[in-house]
């Protein structure tokens, strides 16, 4: 059995808060990463109110079970990985409607983020017909099983280190590749000489990302609809060294 705990949630000391951060991480032990990953949001969006949760195992029957390696911290299957986006994008999904509706914020003034395992709950979410927030963020994520469709209105960054044990860095750019591909909106950029995918270099990338990536529904709603698709994958650009 696994269970959602809220770890911290800070809010802005005037209380005008006009956006909202949920940070889904699996492993307490990232703590020190999760710290800098909270002071950055809280220094660059002043208004912004931040929930840190753990997806905790708090009992497992079968120590080979994905509840159990989670709870070991160790690398799930593919199956497994399945089996707990299955198991627990519901519950998720019930989090982050509460939340939205406590601080009274909207999806498009949401931002969701998943590390590693539960990065690939968080990306479910992103799968579904009506958005749950306007930016999704993951750091050494995958998805379960690849979307057929995504909302322009939602824009993914996928942020990932060359190392990560957990989840390899060609689920990253073949990822990017599947998203331009339907037609979505991702970025990915990819921290070099890296064994931890919320490595604070990547932290600080999110933070770029969100203050200088302009939605790609913008330029085509600019540019007045559809335009010709070009195949893109991660340039020199989106490698951190």
């Amino acid at each position: 059995m696994t269970d959602l705990v809220t770890e911290r949630i800070l809010v802005p000391g005037n209380n005008d808060i006009r956006q909202l951060f949920i940070v889904f991480l699996d492993d307490i032990r990232q703590k020190e990463n999760l710290d800098v990953l909270v002071e950055q949001i809280c220094k660059s969006f002043e208004n912004a109110a931040v929930v840190a949760v753990c997806h905790y195992a708090v009992h497992a029957c079968k120590p080979d079970s994905w509840e159990g390696k989670l709870l070991q911290g160790l690398v799930l299957s593919e199956q497994e990985i399945a089996q707990m986006v299955a198991e627990s994008h519901e519950k998720y999904l019930a989090l982050v409607n509460s939340k939205q509706q406590e601080f009274g914020l909207a999806p498009e003034a949401t931002a969701l983020i998943g590390v590693n395992y539960a990065g690939s709950v968080v990306l479910e979410l992103s799968k579904l017909e009506t958005i749950q927030a306007g930016r999704i963020i993951t750091f050494g994520a995958r998805y379960a099983s690849l979307p057929e469709s995504l909302s322009l209105e939602q824009t993914i960054h996928l942020l990932h280190a060359d190392e990560d044990e957990k989840v390899k860095i060609h689920f990253a750019s073949d990822t990017h590749a599947h998203i331009s591909k339907i037609q979505g909106d991702a970025t990915v950029d990819i921290a070099n000489k890296t064994k931890n995918s919320l490595d604070p270099v990547l932290s600080k990338r999110m933070i770029e990302r969100l203050l200088t990536c302009v939605p790609l529904r913008y330029w085509r709603d600019a540019e007045g609809g559809e335009r010709e698709l070009r195949e893109t994958g991660p340039s020199g650009d989106d490698t951190i060294h």
